[in-house]
């Protein structure tokens, strides 16, 4: 019981300190109105440069897009070129290779063994 009573007499005692340091104002001066201007300045400063690196990122994955749709019309036209010459260039090869073929056949009519022997092939 004494114990409470000392630990209430204690609060009694250090209460009218509280409420002293509660009621002590921390004044405002000019010189800390200044510094949350500057501050609010660099702040500002700094929102600027990020925004302009935005737009250089930007302008950047522009730059990549555009290159990209370059690169890929360039590989288009090569691969479609280098088909279409492939093709170009078989096309008097297929028809040589059909003349042989029809002159064998033709051959083979009066040549028993040249018949079996494109028989065995496939080709008759």
């Amino acid at each position: 019981m004494k114990t409470i009573q000392k630990i209430i007499v204690f609060f009694l005692l250090i209460l009218p300190t509280i409420g002293i340091a509660e009621t002590k104002e921390i004044p405002f001066t000019l010189d800390d109105r200044d510094r949350i201007i500057r501050t609010e300045q660099k702040v500002e400063a700094v929102n600027q440069r990020f925004d302009a690196m935005d737009k250089r990122f930007d302008q950047l994955f522009n730059f990549l897009w555009a290159f990209i749709g370059i690169f890929t019309a360039m590989m288009a036209i090569v691969f479609g070129f280098a088909f279409w010459d492939r093709k170009l260039s078989l096309a008097p090869i297929k028809m040589d290779n059909l003349k042989t073929l029809n002159a064998l056949r033709d051959f083979a009519e009066h040549q028993p063994k040249l018949r079996e022997i494109l028989k065995n092939a496939g080709l008759l």
